[in-house]
């Protein structure tokens, strides 16, 4: 093997290295904010590098659908019905 190869196949090991560290970090990112959420943790609005866009309190199975407007009414309309 010379020494091209040699180094080719170093950068190959390092990258490979990196791209799975850098996804073990992620994981561990995703199980933090995970583990924050569920435990209601205040810090989560002022943590550097988590966005926080919107609170929403809904219940468990609920789909929360980014951008969409929401109206609060509490009057039942009905349609065509006199």
């Amino acid at each position: 093997m010379n020494s091209a190869q040699l180094i080719g196949w170093a950068f190959a090991i390092i990258f490979i290295g990196f791209f799975f560290l850098s996804l073990l970090w992620l994981r561990g990112r995703m199980i933090t904010l995970d583990r924050m959420l569920d435990e209601g943790n205040i810090e989560l609005l002022s943590k550097a590098g988590i966005q926080t866009e919107v609170l929403n309190h809904a219940p468990v199975g609920s789909q929360i659908l980014p951008y969409t407007p929401y109206i609060a009414s509490d009057v039942m309309e009905n349609d065509g019905q006199d």
